[in-house]
């Protein structure tokens, strides 16, 4: 709707400007000048004003849905509080594992694994390695997750390591148990893995101990570890990193978590991640073709 303009209404009081008329006779003109000038210009500055508020909308900065979450994995104190106190949990649990041998983390682990050295299984990303520097680009440029651009990130970036992340693993491996790391990172990026882990100082004696998604999904690397190794905890931020079925709708998933209720806090170990994972692709069906309106709506459409 166009704005509608208040009309100046500036008196034209003749007999007044007669009385203030010097002599030679050309002061009613001048005055009368002089009224017209004021009145435009006060005209084109209430025109300035009610304009500027009817495109203060489009001034404005264009924002992203990632931005609340991403601002508090950055900036806030409660996070790394958050991170720095799940990690202490993890050690607390790490060493009842190791002094009871019939604990196991995993649901693959089958038959008797006491005899089997100790090991973790941790998730990369938003659980070892912070990837917010990541989530903010998409954010700037409004945009989402794509292979292309996150290879870009990787090989750009040496991510932080997550809040009591070294710490924690450090002390593992002091206490003899190997850290295994998995991811759904393509292995074209182990290169670039490997150099942000070895930049961080995190334990990898080897690319062996680094498990990316090759065809394999995490169940099958943990059944594969499990052959070797008496798996004490694992750690993520995603239902997929501790139990198969995590790709489904939120009502199952949530199905899902509380069929694992007693396991949760002991055997697996879970970081809040806000920013992105299964949870959030739920709503839209894991449709990532959609257009990013449309999952919005569905998103909203979720909410009680």
């Amino acid at each position: 709707m166009s704005p509608v303009l208040p009309v100046l209404r500036i008196p034209l009081r003749r007999a007044a400007w007669r009385d203030h008329t010097p002599r030679g006779g050309t002061g009613n003109r001048a005055e009368m000048t002089h009224a017209l000038r004021f009145g435009l210009y006060v005209t084109v500055l209430i025109l300035c004003t009610v304009m500027a508020g009817c495109t203060k909308s489009e001034t404005e900065p264009a924002t992203h849905e990632m931005l609340n979450a991403a601002l508090w994995r950055q900036s806030s104190a409660e996070y790394p509080a958050i991170a720095r106190q799940t990690y202490r949990l993890a050690r607390v649990n790490l060493d009842q594992a190791l002094a009871d041998p019939q604990w196991t983390a995993v649901l693959e682990q089958t038959g008797d694994a006491t005899a089997l050295p100790p090991a973790i299984i941790a998730d990369l990303d938003e659980t070892i390695l912070d990837d917010t520097s990541y989530e903010v680009r998409i954010i700037r440029w409004l945009g989402s997750y794509s292979l292309e651009s996150f290879a870009d990130w990787c090989r750009d970036v040496n991510a932080p390591a997550i809040p009591g992340a070294r710490e924690f693993l450090d002390y593992a491996v002091a206490h003899g148990v190997t850290v295994f790391y998995y991811s759904a990172r393509r292995d074209s990026l182990r290169e670039c893995t490997t150099r942000n882990l070895r930049y961080l100082q995190l334990p990898l004696p080897d690319e062996t101990r680094l498990l990316l998604a090759n065809g394999k999904s995490k169940s099958d690397y943990r059944a594969e570890v499990a052959e070797k190794y008496r798996i004490l905890l694992l750690l993520g931020d995603n239902l997929e990193d501790f139990v198969t079925g995590s790709r489904a709708d939120p009502s199952v998933r949530s199905e899902l978590a509380e069929r694992y209720a007693q396991r949760w806090g002991r055997e697996w170990i879970v970081f809040p991640n806000p920013m992105y994972g299964h949870w959030e692709a739920a709503p839209y069906g894991f449709n990532y073709g959609l257009p990013r309106k449309e999952q919005l709506q569905r998103k909203l459409r979720m909410l009680q």
